[in-house]
């Protein structure tokens, strides 16, 4: 046995490795091969411009949205912190298989999909995160499933470029609207509240966009979850961080948001008024962010280190027999819905708007615009719009129709920014809102109803929204509206239809019995008039 193991070491050349520790350390042949590395980002490289130039409109949409909003700024980062945390983990990728995967086309052809679907129902969000689907899809598609494995978050960071989250908007007021009269009444201030507007002895608030937390909601996950995944191995203590880091900014707002209108009260309104509660707050929501990474800290783990070498993995890795052609399949991919969104789009050109006649019914009759309070509702992007007045009684009636054709981002009828009333407004404040059951000529239908008041008048606003022929309240159901009709190729003719009213001597009641008249008199020429500007 000596001297046979003798004669083997013997049999191997000086400097030389013995052949079976060769056979169980050598990599695959796809990992050590550089031309394979180079193809392959080379391809990744040149398809991500690609899809850049291809898709640039979404892409400068979002761009659009960050240069414009403070909630949204950090868009900006976002590509480059990426790009940092990938290439802070550059040598993991010496350590997994690349090769081009069908799942990865998939994902990319499901991305596509519902881009194309967001376009057409213009849906600025779908849209863009679908976008982003795309370059996640193109990723997995060209470098394969074990390199989105290694760089999973990096490349879902990518999502926080999506502008999203402005729906949160009135919710987050309302929250913080309430909380405030609590733990103002709770403190011994009797506060009178009429909507957003909060009235106490020392003066007046209002609680606006500003107010409602959602800057630093988002501020608060993008940080949040950059922190949990720097410092923590274990997923368990991300999700907590990450569940921390959405709760506690709701919470530290309302606080936050009473303190400054206690401070402005305790200090005759000499200190939290004007710009200075936007500087408090940015203040208190800093010392309230380095809190939670200080507690985070103390839960540190270790930083994660390169994966081990994989063994014998040539047969799932590299460009095999066809690889190049899957390489060229996602490539192609990426640009398939441009075009298919030009021919449909093409398919429901109409041109411009001419509004068909609304004729008198029963006892209403059109008079003087000028027997209503001067008030526009905050719509923009329409093709054409309709005003008209009318009276059966001693109170008139006004019809607002804003019109959309040929739909387009700033040019839809669903977007963040159109409101019946925009929370500061110069003249009007709203004081109620809820749903309303309409009965709009022989058809009852379910309607919004908003009123609001000035320091001269008030006003109830009945509105839906028109779409193809079919009328709804919810935004999302008038985006699929919206979308089915434009797949058919019948155009995407929508609008807002709005029906106001004063208050006058009859009072509330008085105003409502008018607006009802008015629904179920006019109800049926106002959807005859809207089917014949659509179908002329």
């Amino acid at each position: 046995m000596n001297m046979k193991g003798t004669a083997m070491l013997q049999s191997v050349r000086p400097g030389a490795m013995p052949t079976h520790l060769q056979a169980t350390d050598a990599r695959p042949a796809t990992l050590g091969d550089p031309r394979t590395r180079r193809l392959h980002l080379a391809v990744l490289a040149l398809g991500l411009l690609w899809l850049l130039f291809w898709y640039r409109d979404t892409f400068l949409a979002m761009v659009g949205i960050w240069d414009r909003s403070d909630t949204f700024a950090h868009g900006f980062v976002i590509a480059p912190i990426s790009a940092w945390l990938v290439w802070r983990r550059r040598h993991f990728i010496d350590h997994v298989p690349i090769a081009p995967s069908l799942l990865g086309i998939c994902a990319g052809l499901v991305a596509g999909a519902a881009w194309l679907l967001g376009e057409l129902a213009s849906v600025d969000a779908v849209s863009q995160f679908a976008f982003v689907g795309m370059l996640v899809g193109f990723v997995w598609a060209v470098m394969g499933s074990a390199v989105v494995r290694t760089y999973a978050f990096p490349i879902g960071f990518l999502f926080f470029m999506v502008p999203f989250g402005e729906f949160l908007f009135p919710t987050m007021m309302q929250w913080t609207a309430d909380f405030i009269i609590w733990a103002v009444r709770a403190s011994g201030v009797p506060v009178y509240a009429e909507g957003f507007l909060l009235v106490i002895p020392s003066g007046r608030w209002q609680v606006v966009e500003g107010c409602s937390g959602v800057r630093y909601l988002m501020a608060s996950i993008v940080v949040g979850s950059l922190y949990a995944y720097l410092n923590y191995r274990s997923t368990q203590k991300r999700l907590l961080f990450v569940a921390a880091s959405i709760v506690l900014p709701v919470f530290a707002n309302w606080l936050r948001a009473y303190g400054i209108v206690m401070l402005g009260h305790l200090t005759d309104n000499r200190l939290a008024a004007g710009a200075d509660h936007l500087i408090y707050g940015w203040v208190f929501f800093g010392i309230i962010i380095l809190a939670l990474f200080w507690i985070g800290s103390r839960w540190q783990e270790d930083e994660e280190e390169a994966p081990a070498m994989p063994v014998g993995s040539a047969r799932s890795s590299g460009v095999r027999t066809g690889g190049l052609g899957w390489l060229a399949v996602a490539v192609v991919a990426v640009g398939l819905w441009v075009p298919v969104l030009g021919h449909l789009e093409r398919q429901g050109e109409q041109g411009p708007v001419r509004f068909a006649a609304l004729e008198g019914q029963g006892a209403w009759q059109r008079t003087e615009a000028g027997e209503l309070p001067p008030w526009s509702p905050s719509y923009s992007g329409m093709r054409d719009t309709f005003r008209s007045t009318w009276r059966a009684g001693s109170v008139p009636v006004g019809v607002y129709i804003g019109y959309y054709r040929d739909q387009g981002p700033g040019r839809e009828l669903i977007n963040s920014e159109n409101r019946v009333l925009i929370s500061k407004d110069p003249v009007w404040r709203m004081t109620a809102a809820g749903p309303v059951r309409v009965q709009l000529g022989d058809q009852a239908q379910a309607w919004r109803t908003l009123e609001m008041a000035s320091e001269h008048a008030r006003m109830v606003v009945w509105y839906a929204y028109w779409i193809g022929g079919r009328w709804t309240t919810s935004d999302h159901l008038a985006k699929v509206y919206l979308a089915l009709s434009r797949l058919r190729g019948e155009g995407d003719d929508s609008a807002v239809v709005m029906l106001h009213a004063p208050q006058g001597q009859g009072g509330h009641a008085g105003t409502i019995a008018a607006l009802e008249d008015f629904a179920r008199e006019m109800g049926g020429p106002l959807q005859a008039m809207l089917d014949r500007t659509a179908n002329p």
